[in-house]
């Protein structure tokens, strides 16, 4: 595998073409944002008249990162992939370590797993319905659902 593939890219991706238009970057942490996301825009005004997606700025290696520990250590690093399923995450590696050590859960365990990824998943969906009201000036739905 090439080192390049890891090194920041170089390239031009927009070049000021006419008079009157601006490359603005946004990102890749913007308050305006709701992940970690890059765009470069060109503008006209306040008219964009293209704009570049860049994406790839949230994989943090966790994957490789897990290779070297022991499976009990990794469920604090499944914690940190999604902050707002975090349990989720959880219950996926847990069910593949069992699978693999060949352990069985009780039955009242599987439900238990259950409910908490369903309400974790519920608040997950909480929050993106109110940080998309939010972003078209709706500030009720955010605060209280």
């Amino acid at each position: 595998m090439s080192s390049d593939l890891f090194m920041p890219s170089t390239e031009t991706i927009f070049t000021q073409e006419s008079e009157g238009t601006m490359i603005v970057n946004m990102g890749p942490q913007h308050p305006s944002t709701h992940g970690v996301l890059r765009v470069i825009c060109e503008l006209d005004g306040e008219t964009i008249v293209k704009a570049k997606c860049v994406i790839g700025y949230l994989h943090t290696g966790m994957e490789k990162e897990a290779e070297y520990q022991t499976y009990h250590k990794c469920v604090v690093m499944t914690d940190r992939m999604d902050y707002l399923n975090a349990n989720g995450n959880n219950l996926a590696h847990a069910l593949a370590v069992e699978k693999l050590l060949g352990i069985e859960v009780p039955k009242r365990g599987q439900y238990l797993r259950v409910i908490l990824a369903e309400l974790s998943r519920l608040a997950s969906h909480c929050v993106w319905l109110g940080t998309h009201a939010l972003d078209m000036g709706a500030m009720t739905p955010f605060f209280y659902i």
